[in-house]
């Protein structure tokens, strides 16, 4: 089982990264490339067989790698302060030392940026813009707040300009059954992960695998490999032993910490487990609809970073209920602030730890303790 699990992870990896070793050879990639957002409409990408990379999930792959300071200092020293996200510093100073751990992403073609996540976005793709002289595209979504009708027409016709201009673009002209039987993947793998993340509550799971394998659902959530890889997750995941129900069930709120090995903080909740976790649940996208266009504007408008304060809240506080968490590790991220207002109102005892998801000089262990010591206080004595 662990070694079909292993393949699978394998042949996605080496799929994605297959361009960065021959782009360190200074060879071009044989398709047009295209950098984007982590809530981009890749599917249409895909249809038009064009390459796309997530320069924010290599950030998390850099830090993961211990080689995130020297980037950011780099960054820094090129104009791009420090106190900015540290996914857009991380990259600065990748692409200025041509440093990483798998050296630099090809050279993109054409760079896509959306607001459905946060609005640093589209200002950090106009630097990259700037710098490879390369058209920048950007996608609005109105969120939930807008007419849904009218939204969605407004929506569809950025979606149609955009598959004109990547036609253009590649000299590929787009299948709508090929994008709908794209479409269909990705519903197939939101539906295999979401199998898999509802184990977390009920069984003896250490979180780090679910913050590092939600990989797959970003950067290759249309490829059929991707459900078939947490259908097997899934599997292995029903045999595992029940959790301890005498440890103190804790809610994670906000990023993982990708230069932490286990990606958050087991060594300050001793006495405790994470039965729940909201960023394993932001590309859980609903892609319902009677036509693709329908599909996609479903998928896309509607991130959890792009919904009114009223539905997040809501909804956040939905899958704290329905993990049964009796506390919460809520992260003020300094490169996140619109994730950590979504805690606002969760109505249990909370530790609010400054922190980042990228720059570990953020991170203040000792206080960290002495905050999550004191919500275990307030808990116990209910």
């Amino acid at each position: 089982m662990a070694q079909t699990i292993a393949k699978l992870q394998a042949r996605l990896m080496l799929e994605y990264y297959r361009y960065f070793s021959k782009y360190a050879k200074g060879k071009r990639p044989d398709k047009k490339v295209a950098w984007v957002t982590a809530f981009t409409p890749v599917e249409i990408l895909e249809a038009l067989d064009i390459a796309y990379y997530y320069p924010e999930s290599y950030a998390a792959v850099i830090a993961a790698s211990d080689m995130e300071q020297s980037l950011l200092e780099k960054s820094e020293e090129t104009g791009l302060c420090r106190d900015c996200c540290s996914y857009s510093c991380c990259i600065q100073g990748c692409l200025e030392l041509e440093e990483g751990p798998r050296g630099t992403p090809p050279r993109p073609d054409i760079l896509i940026a959306t607001n459905n996540q946060c609005n640093t976005l589209p200002g950090w793709w106009s630097i990259l813009a700037e710098r490879y002289h390369v058209q920048l595209i950007v996608l609005d979504y109105p969120g939930d707040a807008a007419d849904r009708d009218a939204a969605c027409r407004y929506v569809t016709e950025q979606h149609k300009r955009l598959i004109a201009e990547l036609e253009a673009l590649s000299g590929n002209t787009l299948d709508m059954d090929r994008l709908a039987e794209l479409i269909a993947n990705s519903a197939n793998s939101v539906k295999a992960w979401n199998a898999v993340i509802a184990h977390l509550k009920d069984k003896q799971i250490v979180p780090t695998a679910l913050f590092d394998d939600i990989n797959f659902l970003i950067t290759a959530r249309c490829k059929p490999e991707t459900a078939e890889l947490y259908a097997v997750m899934e599997e292995s995941l029903r045999a595992m032993p029940a959790a301890d129900k005498d440890l103190i069930p804790l809610f994670w709120v906000g990023y993982p910490l990708w230069y932490h090995p286990d990606r958050y903080l087991p060594s300050v909740l001793t006495g405790c487990r994470l039965v729940g976790a909201n960023y394993i649940t932001w590309w859980s996208l609903d892609y319902t609809g009677s036509d693709p266009f329908t599909c996609l504007f479903n998928a896309y408008n509607d991130t959890f970073l792009n919904l009114s304060q009223e539905t997040r809240n809501r909804r956040l506080k939905a899958l704290i209920e329905a993990s049964g968490a009796k506390g919460a590790v809520v992260l003020r991220n300094k490169s996140c602030k619109c994730d950590f207002v979504s805690a606002k109102n969760i109505g249990i005892p909370k530790a609010e730890i400054e922190i980042d998801m990228i720059d570990r000089t953020f991170l203040d262990e000792k206080t960290a303790l002495e905050k999550v010591d004191l919500m275990k206080e307030v808990i116990c004595a209910d």
